[in-house]
C-alpha cells in the first residue's frame, strides 16, 4: 500500500510540495483546477514510464509543456520533476531460493529533467531502498540507485552481497526506468508488479452501456470499457457471489432494480447486459438505462470485480450522475472495497465527507498557482467543530480549505 506520495514539479506541483499521507481510503476534495486530477495523473504517468518509458509516458499526457508545471517552465533554475513514494508494505510473500521473503517498507524516488534543449525527458536519476524480511532472520536493506550512465545495486539475497553490482545504462535503454526492466533483483520486480496492477477509472456511461467481444485476459476499462464481458465473467463464476452482491448493492440504491442478465449478439458475436425490473416482463437493454445506474453498476463492478485484480484503484468523481442520497452507500461501497485494496477518490460532492473520517480526506488548493495539498485531520479546528457540523458542512463553509 502507497503511504505516502511526493510531487514536485509536475504539472500544478511546484517545489517543496508537502508529502500526502495516503491510507486504504482517500478522498481528494477541492475546487476546479485545484489539482486533485494531478494526484492521480502522477501515478498514471509513474506506471506509463515503468510499464513502457518515460519519453512514452511524456507523450501519452501530450509532450513535455503537458508533464512539467508550467510556472517553473518560467524560472532560469531548472527543476526536476520529482515523484516519491513510500510503499508500507510492497504486498505479496515471496520465494528466492529456500527462503520466504517479505518486504515491510519500501521507498521509490524519480526524478526526471524535463526542462532541456533535446525536447526529450532525461532520467535523473532513481533511487529504491526497501526493508527485506527473511524468515527468522532479521531486517536488512536493499538499494538501488541509478544514474544516467549506471545502476549500482546493494542486494543482501545477493549470492555476494558485500559487493555492490555496478551495471552500465545502454544507449537505448536511457529513458527506461530501472525499475521498469524488473530483472535486476528481487525489489525491482515486485515494485514493478505493483505499479502494473494499478487501476484507473473515469467512468463514461456511454462507453460502459457498449457491446464487447470476450477475451481471456479482460479487465474493466477506464472508461467502462468491457463492462459488459466482465458481467458475462461474474455471471459464470456466480458461485463466488460477485453477481449477488453486485444485484443486491443496487436493489438497494435503484427503485424497482430486480437483476442483471448477459447475453451474446448474434452479430460479431460480442456481450451486451440488460437490466431487469419488477412488474416487467421484459429486459431493458443498456441504451433505455439512465446514465446515473449506469455509473453505480460500473462502480459496483469496480469494487467486487476490480479489487480483486488491482493492488491500487483510482476513480475519478463517482458521484456523477447520482442522486446525493446514495452518498452514503457509495462511501460504504469503497469502504468495504478498501478492506482489500487501496482506493483514491476525486470529488466535488460535500455529502461523501460527511460518511468520512479526517485521515480519509485530503484538501487540494491553489495557492499562488500551485498545488497544495493537506489532510482534513491536520486541523486543529476540526475534531471541535465536527462536535456541531458534519465534515461535509465545514468543507462548504470553508473551515477546512479546498474551496474557490
Amino acid at each position: 500500500m502507497i503511504s505516502e506520495l511526493k510531487i514536485e514539479g509536475f504539472k500544478s506541483f511546484g517545489m517543496g510540495a508537502r508529502p500526502m499521507p495516503l491510507g486504504p481510503l482517500t478522498f481528494l476534495v477541492g475546487a476546479n483546477a485545484s489539482g486533485k486530477t494531478n494526484v492521480i495523473s502522477a501515478l498514471r504517468f509513474l506506471r506509463a514510464a515503468a510499464l513502457h518509458n518515460v519519453e512514452i509516458a511524456v507523450d501519452e499526457f501530450g509532450g513535455l509543456a503537458e508533464v512539467r508545471n508550467k510556472i517553473l517552465r518560467e524560472r532560469r533554475e531548472a527543476k526536476p520533476l520529482t515523484l516519491r513514494i513510500k510503499f508500507n508494505p510492497l504486498p505479496g510473500r515471496f520465494k528466492t531460493g529456500q527462503r520466504h521473503v517479505e518486504i515491510p517498507n519500501a521507498v521509490y524516488e524519480l526524478k526526471l529533467n524535463v526542462r532541456n534543449d533535446s525536447g526529450l525527458p532525461e532520467i535523473v536519476s532513481e533511487h529504491l531502498t526497501a526493508e527485506i524480511r527473511a524468515a527468522d532472520s532479521a531486517l536488512s536493506e536493499y538499494k538501488l540507485t541509478r544514474t544516467a550512465d549506471e545502476v549500482v545495486i546493494e542486494d543482501p539475497l545477493a549470492t555476494d552481497s558485500t559487493i555492490p553490482r555496478r551495471l552500465p545504462v545502454p544507449p537505448q535503454e536511457r529513458t527506461r526506468l530501472a525499475v521498469g526492466v524488473g530483472f535486476y533483483s528481487l525489489p525491482c520486480v515486485v515494485l514493478r508488479s505493483t505499479i502494473e496492477s494499478w487501476s484507473f477509472f473515469n467512468i463514461s456511461p456511454q462507453v460502459a452501456r457498449a457491446p464487447y467481444k470476450e477475451s481471456a485476459e479482460v479487465n474493466l476499462g477506464p472508461a467502462g470499457e468491457h463492462l459488459s464481458v466482465i458481467l458475462h465473467k461474474i455471471e459464470k463464476e456466480n458461485g463466488k457471489g460477485s453477481l449477488d452482491s453486485i444485484i443486491a448493492g443496487l436493489r438497494g440504491a435503484i427503485p424497482g432494480f430486480k437483476g442483471i442478465k448477459t447475453t451474446q449478439l448474434p452479430v460479431e458475436n460480442k456481450w451486451a447486459f440488460q437490466l431487469l425490473e419488477e412488474r416487467m416482463r421484459g429486459a431493458i437493454n443498456p441504451e433505455s438505462v439512465s446514465d446515473g445506474t449506469i455509473r453505480l453498476l460500473a462502480l459496483m463492478v469496480i469494487a467486487t470485480w476490480s479489487s480483486r485484480h488491482s493492488s491500487l484503484l483510482a476513480v475519478e468523481e463517482p458521484e456523477n450522475g447520482l442522486h446525493p442520497h446514495l452518498s452514503e452507500h457509495t462511501v460504504s461501497l469503497l469502504r468495504d472495497a478498501s478492506e482489500r485494496r487501496q482506493i483514491i477518490v476525486t470529488t466535488h460532492n460535500p455529502a461523501f465527507l460527511d460518511f468520512l473520517q479526517p485521515k480519509e480526506v485530503l484538501l487540494c488548493d491553489k495557492v499562488e498557482g500551485f498545488t497544495e495539498v493537506k489532510s482534513a485531520a491536520d486541523i486543529d479546528e476540526v475534531t471541535q467543530f465536527k462536535r456541531r457540523f458534519r465534515l461535509g458542512e465545514l468543507w462548504e463553509q470553508g473551515v477546512l480549505g479546498g474551496i474557490p
